[in-house]
């Protein structure tokens, strides 16, 4: 088929489509077995989409192939104490030896106040040295370090590139200058997944978890991404070994919408038993003109 013969039809299909009202919408969605592995293989004919209540068109789906850039942030306060160099820096370590090939990641600390101590490359052995450095100190600045992190991310990810932001987190005692609503309207938007595990070993503090619950829920919804909470700093190399499967098994997915709701809420279903499907609850951009 000529050049000319396909951008005919492809100018007759988006003619037809604005005629219609609809628009071609684009988002990632994340698919993971009943094991939390990566899912992979999954093509057009094995899903379908219901936006708010209504089947909709699939235009095309398939795995999202966009260069990765993580900002992973770290509790470094004074309240993780041992648990930092036992348990914490190894597991962040393994976490960043599983990322995608060709990639690029920062990597942020908590305590005491927000402070990228790797800045964005490619160098796997540089987030194991750096946070062999630190010392825990401090009150835990995760919000601030969300919203600052995530605006560092926005501004020196490349064109093209998927962004995506992991947060570790203990529960206390927590500071911030910003409060937990103010956090995540910082930060959402400003990448395309939130993925965090909050650790609650030690001392209770429910303010602490009431504002990073919620911020980190929050993002995690509305991202398509995860929220986890475990017991204790010796599962959070489990946990992040889920994060990592979130990280590589995306699928991004084009369908026929209208552009007028202001809400949508999205489901994916999948034929493949045992398949969990995290998808964003944000009204994906409108990919018509080329946005990401």
């Amino acid at each position: 088929m000529s050049a000319l013969l396909v951008s005919a039809l492809l100018l007759g299909q988006a003619a037809s489509a604005g005629a219609a009202g609809s628009e071609i919408r684009a988002l990632t969605v994340t698919l993971v077995d009943d094991k939390d592995r990566e899912v992979a293989d999954v093509g057009l004919d094995d899903v379908a989409l219901v936006e708010n209540g209504i089947h909709r068109d699939i235009a095309s789906f398939q795995r999202d192939q966009r260069p990765l850039t993580v900002a992973v942030l770290v509790d470094s306060s004074a309240a993780v104490g041992s648990a930092y160099r036992l348990q914490v820096v190894d597991a962040v370590v393994g976490l960043v030896s599983r990322l995608p090939e060709g990639l690029r990641y920062s990597v942020w600390i908590t305590g005491d106040r927000p402070l990228k101590i790797v800045d964005y490359t490619d160098d796997r052995g540089a987030a194991g040295a750096a946070l062999r450095r630190v010392a825990p100190q401090g009150g835990n600045y995760t919000l601030d370090a969300l919203a600052e992190a995530s605006a560092d991310l926005e501004k020196l990810a490349k064109e093209g590139e998927r962004r995506a932001v992991v947060a570790v987190t203990g529960l206390g005692p927590e500071f911030s200058y910003r409060d937990k609503q103010l956090a995540a309207e910082k930060a959402e938007g400003r990448a395309d997944l939130f993925l965090s595990v909050q650790i609650e070993e030690g001392e209770e503090d429910q303010d602490a978890r009431e504002r990073l619950g919620y911020t980190l829920d929050r993002l995690a919804t509305a991202s398509g991404g995860r929220a986890e909470q475990v017991l204790s700093y010796m599962a959070l190399d489990s946990a992040l070994k889920k994060m990592s499967a979130s990280l590589v098994s995306a699928y991004r997915l084009r369908y026929a919408s209208v552009p007028e709701l202001k809400k949508r809420k999205l489901e994916l279903k999948v034929a493949r038993p045992g398949t969990k499907v995290l998808i964003p609850q944000l009204a994906p951009r409108d990919d018509s003109r080329g946005k990401r």
